[in-house]
């Protein structure tokens, strides 16, 4: 069954894995070298990093930027970096941010990258029915109460390393819509940011004519 979709609101995540800690942040000099590729790809200020001594893994540095409506929150660790953007203005967007962050660890050997793409959509048809069409099974138990259902599919593929986690389910934000999340693991991971990003988006693309759904202005 097609559906007939368009994006109301999207979050996507990037994060990576080091192979080991980067223990040379503890030196002041390594630090100030590091805070200054944050400042000057982010165009922040000083006062916009917050050091968190109690978390150095994945929070030791922490910052966060609007730029129009679209927020980008990031994360900064001795073992791993996170960044969270809401609201993407366009997948050129996307690219660009997550890029700068990519480009200030690119000599950081990664064992693991991670992407996730979550949309909630609006949709044309009947978006239970079409759910229904996906996952018309369910246990006898549940037919008394049964209001709604969704799907969940794990992906492997080979060539890339790469293991993708689908998650299809009526959204709670959008009347008659549809949730959907794509997480993309990269392990163990062997490409470098570019490559990763390029591959995420492609399988995104699959992903979503797999399931029979058609995108109006899409990202």
């Amino acid at each position: 069954m097609e559906l007939i979709v368009r994006p109301i609101a999207t979050d996507l995540t990037y994060r990576v894995l080091f192979k080991t800690p980067l223990l040379e942040l503890i030196k002041e000099a390594n630090r100030i070298t590091t805070i200054s590729k944050i400042l000057k790809a982010f165009q922040i200020r000083l006062n916009d990093i917050k050091f968190n001594n109690q978390a150095p893994s994945d929070d030791f540095m922490h910052f966060s930027r609007f730029y129009d409506n679209t927020f980008l929150d990031v994360s900064f660790g001795y073992e791993e970096l996170s960044a969270k953007l809401r609201h993407p203005q366009n997948i050129e967007q996307v690219k660009t941010l997550f890029g700068r962050l990519a480009d200030i660890i690119s000599s950081v050997a990664s064992n693991h990258q991670k992407m996730i793409i979550q949309r909630h959509f609006e949709t044309e048809g009947n978006a239970n029915l079409y759910l229904m069409s996906l996952n018309p099974t369910h246990p006898e138990k549940f037919e008394k109460f049964l209001s709604d259902t969704g799907v969940f599919y794990t992906l492997k593929i080979p060539d890339h390393e790469l293991i993708i986690h689908i998650t299809l389910v009526s959204s709670l934000f959008v009347n008659n819509g549809l949730f959907l999340s794509s997480e993309m693991d990269f392990l163990p991971n062997k490409y470098d940011f570019n490559t990763a990003f390029k591959t995420a988006i492609e399988y995104n693309d699959y992903i979503v004519e797999g399931l029979n759904l058609k995108i109006k202005d899409k990202l």
